[in-house]
């Protein structure tokens, strides 16, 4: 291979998997500087994803499973560092990195294939002054600023009084911080809507366990149930990544009114999942993010 072109080698690299890469590395160093390239990292997962290789199934229980498309009967359990008995929660997954929680102070990025890992900085939850105030829910969302080509970790805690929690989830605070992977560092978002408060609520937990934001477009996608003060439906809200702002999308029009909804995402487009007294689901796909009428 010393005399085959570097352009030639580096198409070839292109088309390989993570892990025969890895063990590339080793044959010699200018292979190990090109598959270390941050140029070549991007481009590899640049093709992945459009022609729809390297792709894993993450199963997700007490424990963590990784399986190929192309062997579905061959589940490989994941061991990363923050295994626990007790199980780690994975909330979120974004071009081949997890994001970890055990702890609401003990958050981690791993990717299994490189076997790269990083555990985040502890960023205190902030109760606001005065009150007895406790930290209540906590929601979590992981992606990538494609802009700035940074990953990023999002969390937002309620607060209720300590002797005074309200099931309706009208709480007395919130706060969001978001976590850079570039800086290593957490920043607290001070622009917040109003309306934000409502997303938490006790009866939203039990229709929508995970909790985690869904990723799609560069945003974190979740369904803020319906409010007397807001309205009778549901609102798909979003935090942009990029400018780190929060935002609401349209709706689909759905002839029957009368659905559960929640979101997904395909293909990297946001999907609207409309679920009809668990008798039939309508999966709407948003073409062009931020149209209502492309939704089909």
């Amino acid at each position: 291979m010393s005399k085959v072109p570097m352009d030639v080698v580096t198409d070839i690299f292109n088309r390989l998997p993570v892990k025969t890469l890895l063990r590339f590395r080793s044959l010699s160093k200018p292979y190990c500087s090109l598959i270390d390239d941050p140029d070549f990292t991007n481009a590899h997962l640049d093709r992945s994803i459009k022609t729809r290789s390297n792709l894993n199934i993450i199963l997700k229980g007490l424990h963590l499973y990784s399986v190929e498309f192309d062997a579905l009967d061959n589940a490989v359990p994941i061991d990363y560092p923050l295994s626990s008995g007790a199980g780690t929660e994975a909330f979120g997954s974004c071009n081949g990195i997890l994001a970890f929680r055990l702890t609401d102070k003990n958050l981690a990025l791993y990717n299994p294939s490189t076997r790269q890992f990083r555990r985040l900085p502890v960023s205190e939850i902030d109760p606001p002054p005065g009150d007895s105030c406790k930290s209540g829910y906590i929601f979590y969302g992981f992606g990538q600023d494609v802009k700035t080509n940074d990953y990023k970790v999002v969390r937002m805690v309620q607060f209720n009084k300590s002797d005074d929690e309200d099931d309706e989830g009208i709480f007395y605070d919130y706060e969001v911080k978001v976590y850079s992977l570039k800086n290593d560092s957490w920043r607290k978002i001070t622009k917040l809507p109003p309306y934000l408060r409502f997303m938490f609520q006790f009866f939203y937990h039990l229709l929508h366990r995970r909790g985690y934001g869904v990723l799609a477009g560069g945003v974190l996608h979740w369904v803020m149930p319906p409010r007397i003060e807001l309205g009778p439906r549901n609102r798909i809200v979003g935090f942009d990544l990029g400018n780190e702002e929060f935002l609401e999308l349209p709706q689909p029009e759905c002839a029957d009114k009368n659905y559960l909804l929640d979101v997904a995402a395909l293909e990297g487009r946001l999907c609207a999942v409309c679920n009809y007294d668990q008798e039939k689901i309508d999966v709407w796909t948003m073409k062009e993010y931020g149209v209502k009428q492309s939704w089909t």
